[in-house]
């Protein structure tokens, strides 16, 4: 197909992108050829090429006499409005993890109860959820702390001496639905059922606790481990976009394709209380490799489909001069 120098487009849209291993990766479960990862959320893809140049002076003035450009590089941007684990593992160069898969996950857990009585706490509720969390129960590997923020009161009025008070449990009955009968002074956790001796809980204090959580198989649970070791990998880059033809108005596709980019590793997440949503963004350089041709490149850019791509009418950059005719006049 001829290309028709005044043929003319406008870029608006973003670009879908999908990544291609380029190798196996058996201990990932991905081999040769895999998609690994597919973003179609993104808000921003960047395609930047720069380059170095050198000059030869000389003459009066010194002035420029011949330019060379060296260094070339292309850097890929892209900023995803979401993530998912996938994308962030992919940035990071992490591994995944899942309960359901793979060992068990371990979740720490955070909430503040209400001592409903003397020395008796409610099963805490889940600020997330805003539901009971599962039962628990201190362990050696996993024990649950406590800390007394006091403002409760015994039933003459007098304020909670414990405030402050901290406290540590490896083993107890199960913190169950009923709650749980709990002694700093002892450092005991007994079962709801059984008889509670002095306390120093009361009534109304605050208390922070902190358990850990084994999530094992068949939960749903999901972990992202980042090791020192560890960095994104090589892959291939297709990304899809239209473009819109000035002289029909219609979109056209628009793609790109990178053999051989090397995803880096500086990534920031950015967690704030204020402004729009956090985005995620990756930075791709693009590598030299060899094409289907066994041509070296760094990246091609194609149009295709279109009313233009199956015109046979269509004109080309190539003009035609006729001579005149000898002795006729212009």
């Amino acid at each position: 197909m001829a290309i028709n120098i005044f043929d003319k487009y406008g870029i608006k849209e973003v670009a879908n992108v999908y990544f291609q291993a380029l190798e196996n990766e058996p201990e990932a479960n991905i081999y040769k050829d895999d998609i690994v990862l597919y973003l179609d959320t993104l808000k921003v893809s960047t395609i930047e090429q720069t380059a170095e140049q050198t000059d030869a002076r000389g003459g009066w003035g010194n002035p420029k006499l011949i330019t060379w450009d060296y260094n070339k590089e292309i850097t890929v941007t892209l900023e995803d409005a979401l993530m998912s684990l996938e994308s962030l593992r992919f940035m990071m160069g992490g591994k995944i993890v899942s309960s359901k898969t793979s060992a068990p996950v371990i979740v720490r857990h955070t909430e503040e109860v209400v001592a409903k009585a003397n020395g008796v706490l409610p099963l805490p509720i889940d600020h997330i959820t805003n539901s009971a969390v599962k039962p628990f129960t201190g362990s050696a590997a996993h024990p649950i702390k406590l800390i007394n923020l006091g403002g409760g009161q015994n039933a003459s009025g007098e304020a909670s001496k414990s405030a402050g008070t901290r406290t540590q449990i490896v083993s107890g009955d199960e913190w169950g639905a009923n709650g749980v009968k709990i002694s700093f002074k002892n450092q005991a956790m007994l079962g709801s059922d059984a008889a509670l001796a002095a306390t120093d809980v009361y009534e109304g204090d605050h208390i922070r606790v902190f358990w850990e959580e084994e999530v094992t198989t068949g939960d749903a649970a999901v972990e992202v481990t980042i090791s020192p070791s560890t960095f994104p990998g090589t892959y291939r880059i297709v990304g899809d976009t239209l473009m819109r033809s000035q002289k029909t108005g219609k979109d056209e596709a628009f793609q790109f394709v990178i053999n051989k980019a090397k995803v880096s590793s500086e990534v920031t997440l950015t967690l704030e209380a204020e402004g729009d949503p956090a985005t995620f963004s990756m930075t791709l350089t693009v590598l030299r490799a060899d094409n289907d041709r066994g041509e070296q490149e760094m990246m091609k850019l194609i149009r295709y489909g279109g009313a233009a791509a199956n015109a046979d009418t269509e004109g080309d950059d190539k003009g035609t001069l006729t001579a005149l005719e000898s002795g006729s006049q212009g």
